[in-house]
Parts: structure tokens; C-alpha cells; sequence
């Protein structure tokens, strides 16, 4: 079994870092690609990292979750667990709903963005020091061309072409950016925030164990 782990908006392998799952897993890289590029467009790049004849897992956080349940209509997997994402439009808050097709990832520039490091971290759920200087890293050091074309992606994603197969939805009952209240059927972690898999992996990692054991 390859289990594949996919991040999020402006993330890295420091995402997973703490996730103790029973097995190895190799964490994809998001690509650098043009502005407009879409969920679909970063799912293909990530494809040529799997092979596509192995038993595949894949686990993706946020926008990572997206990712995951594209390549999921490209291959044929064994599962898909994404983490703090959603599944389509129709789990979308309104107030993000709303800002489908207006581009407002074109406002960004550093020096905004390090003005807006508060109420990231309220976003984040950054409780503890470590949490917020990890959303500080990913906000401050990706270059802003970056952030902006995988904004506008996760923004205007209209969810998979077909629902994916053993799918597992986890979502914290404390996502700021992502509300439980409009997501179908997730497996709750109580007081989990945006970041959980990073700040809460023990309780993750326990119910991504179970699922892989099944």
C-alpha cells in the first residue's frame, strides 16, 4: 500500500509532521503552475508521482483534499480521507460562495498578507505559538503568484466529476474557514480547527489508522 499525502493552499510536508498512522507515506509536493490553473490542473501534475498500478491511498488537507478526489476519477484508488476540506460548491460557507469569480486572491501582496496574520491564524485555528509561527512559514515564504493561482482554484472548484468511491470526510467542529455546518457526514474531531492534522494528530492519526485497517 502507497499512501500519498496532499497539502494545502501554500502548505508543505510540514503539514504531516506529526501524523503517526502505522505506515510510511510520502508526501506530494504542490506544483508551480500559471495563474488560472485549476484543482484539475494541480491533480495532473500530482499524478505523475503515483503509480497508478500500485494500492493507492490518498490523504489531502484543505485544497490537498480537492486535489485528492481529482485524481481520484484519473486512477482507481483504494481510498481517499481528506482533512478539513470539502467535497463541492454545495459545502462551501456562503460568505466564500460568494466570492466565487471575483478573483480576490489579486489583492495579495506580502505586505498585505503579513498585515492579515491575525485573523489567519483565527481562520487556522492557531492556538499554541509552534501553530501560528507554521501558518507565518506557509503565508510569508510561498512565493504570492503561488497562493494566488491555488486561492482561485480552491475558490471556483466545482467538486469532482463523478463522487469518489471509500471516501472518508474528517472535519474539526472549531473550522473557522471551513464551517462543519455545511459539510455532509464528516467524522467529527471535537474542538478541531482548520490546521488539526498538524496541532491535533494525535486524534487524527488515530482515525486514519482505523480507516487504513479496515
Amino acid at each position: 500500500m502507497k499512501v500519498h499525502c496532499i497539502p494545502g493552499v501554500a502548505a508543505d510536508a510540514r503539514f504531516f509532521s506529526k501524523l503517526r498512522i502505522g505506515v510510511l507515506f510520502q508526501v506530494l509536493e504542490l506544483p508551480d503552475l500559471p495563474e488560472g490553473a485549476t484543482i484539475r490542473d494541480q491533480a495532473e501534475e500530482l499524478l505523475k508521482a503515483i503509480d497508478p498500478t500500485e494500492k493507492n491511498v490518498l490523504i489531502g488537507v484543505s485544497m490537498g483534499g480537492m486535489i485528492a478526489q481529482e485524481i481520484a476519477n484519473m486512477i482507481a484508488v483504494d481510498r481517499v480521507i481528506i482533512i478539513s476540506s470539502w467535497k463541492g460548491p454545495e459545502e462551501m460557507p456562503v460568505a466564500l460562495k460568494a466570492l466565487r469569480g471575483t478573483h480576490p486572491e489579486r489583492v495579495l501582496n506580502p505586505k498585505f498578507i503579513d498585515r492579515i496574520l491575525p485573523l489567519l491564524y483565527w481562520q487556522m485555528g492557531a492556538e499554541h505559538e509552534d501553530d501560528r509561527e507554521l501558518v507565518r512559514s506557509f503565508a510569508l515564504d510561498t512565493p504570492v503568484e503561488k497562493i494566488r493561482m491555488q486561492l482561485n482554484a480552491s475558490l471556483n472548484w466545482n467538486g469532482p466529476e463523478k463522487p469518489v468511491d471509500r471516501l472518508v470526510h474528517i472535519h474539526g467542529d472549531n473550522d473557522h474557514l471551513m464551517p462543519i455546518a455545511h459539510i455532509k457526514k464528516p467524522i467529527v474531531v471535537a474542538g478541531g480547527g482548520h490546521i488539526m492534522v498538524y496541532n491535533k494528530a494525535d486524534q487524527v492519526s488515530a482515525i486514519i489508522k482505523q480507516h487504513l485497517s479496515e
